[in-house]
């Protein structure tokens, strides 16, 4: 997940000087992605450009198991923004893991925290924030951190969000001595971008459950 998320704040950092002319016949255009391992679709607005090298999992140079699954990784780089996104999932083949991402609220926000301190220092500038995403339980947080200052540039600030959701809807035992049917995964998604008021990209994702209607990841309700 760190590794992901380095890859990640080096696209932006280099990518904020470049100048490049987006399609527009094809920027309008929402793109999917899905998940066959978890029946789920994603939706993301055409302006973001998938890395497929990205995708292509890669084995662990120390031969740890990954705890989390980078599945997509996208970036949009025109004349006047940088914003990134990447999908993960984390699974059991961490339990611990598991356990402590079914939290979500504490989960998050030492997750976008731990992510952001290679940076700088960051600064949590919304807390936990509880809803939810077609009956899934979801929380998001939002982050920034001013980014190492480069000799001839302007200083910058990279804000982050990050948001996730249990992959199946908690079932409340009819007894107590009924088993409680355990979170197999959580999915998160991480936003990233250089300027504050593009955070609202984010509410033009959308995710879709098995065949149920996609649903907005991140409602504009959750965001203040």
């Amino acid at each position: 997940m760190m590794h992901r998320f380095a890859a990640f704040f080096l696209l932006l950092v280099s990518a904020a000087a470049l100048s490049q002319t987006p399609d527009q016949s094809n920027s309008r255009i929402p793109k999917s992605f899905h998940d066959s391992a978890l029946n789920v679709t994603y939706f993301y607005p055409g302006r973001f450009v998938p890395d497929l090298e990205s995708i292509s999992p890669k084995p662990g140079t120390d031969g740890a198991p990954r705890c989390a699954r980078s599945t997509l990784f996208a970036n949009s780089v025109t004349p006047v923004d940088t914003s990134s996104f990447v999908l993960s999932t984390i699974d059991n083949t961490c339990p611990n893991v598991l356990h402590g991402a079914t939290l979500l609220g504490p989960f998050v926000r030492e997750q976008i925290l731990r992510q952001l301190k290679q940076y700088g220092e960051p600064t949590i500038t919304q807390e936990p924030t509880n809803y939810t995403i077609n009956g899934h339980p979801a929380a998001i947080v939002l982050a920034s951190v001013p980014m190492p200052e480069a000799k001839g540039k302007i200083p910058t600030t990279t804000y982050a969000a990050k948001a996730c959701m249990l992959g199946n809807i908690p079932v409340k035992p009819k007894k107590k001595s009924d088993p409680v049917d355990p979170t197999r995964h959580v999915l998160c998604f991480d936003f990233t971008t250089l300027h504050q008021d593009l955070y609202h990209l984010m509410f033009a994702f959308s995710m879709q459950f098995d065949n149920d209607p996609p649903q907005p990841m991140v409602p504009g309700s959750v965001i203040r």
